[in-house]
């Protein structure tokens, strides 16, 4: 992977938390697909296309009062970028602060974001990434008599 790719990534959550779209659909490939995390009511599970992220956009920022994303960790998969963070966000007409840890697996080519799969829970992105072995019932989690 090319050291870019990270910079990328990085600058492209300062985007976000900027309320910069057109920085992130200037670094978006015309072939974008993005997955999001099933986590909120009224997001497609597919967005394709630079018109796909700003309909993610413009669905996901409106109920929101203020949005914030912190990069907690980042790591070179190799062919991909992978991403922990913390989301931290108040709701626009309720008030209710979420803070949720997050993760996103990018892939690029040729400086553009091709791909980018987001994962609910930390936990999920380190074992789809080989990072954490998946946790087997009884190994870690039971007590001796």
């Amino acid at each position: 992977m090319a050291e870019g790719d990270i910079e990328v990534a990085l600058e492209g959550y300062e985007a976000w938390n900027r309320g910069d779209l057109q920085w992130l659909l200037d670094h978006a490939s015309p072939q974008y697909v993005w997955r999001p995390a099933q986590t909120f009511p009224g997001i497609d599970a597919v967005y394709r296309g630079r018109a796909g992220f700003e309909k993610f956009w413009s669905t996901f920022r409106e109920p929101w009062e203020s949005l914030r994303i912190e990069v907690d960790r980042v790591e070179d998969l190799g062919d991909a970028v992978l991403a922990l963070f913390t989301f931290h966000g108040k709701g626009r007409d309720s008030g209710v602060e979420v803070t949720l840890r997050m993760a996103n697996v990018l892939r690029f080519r040729d400086g553009l974001a091709v791909e980018h799969v987001s994962y609910a829970d930390w936990d999920s992105a380190l074992e789809a990434t080989g990072f954490a072995p998946a946790r087997r019932r009884g190994s870690d989690d039971t007590e001796e008599e």
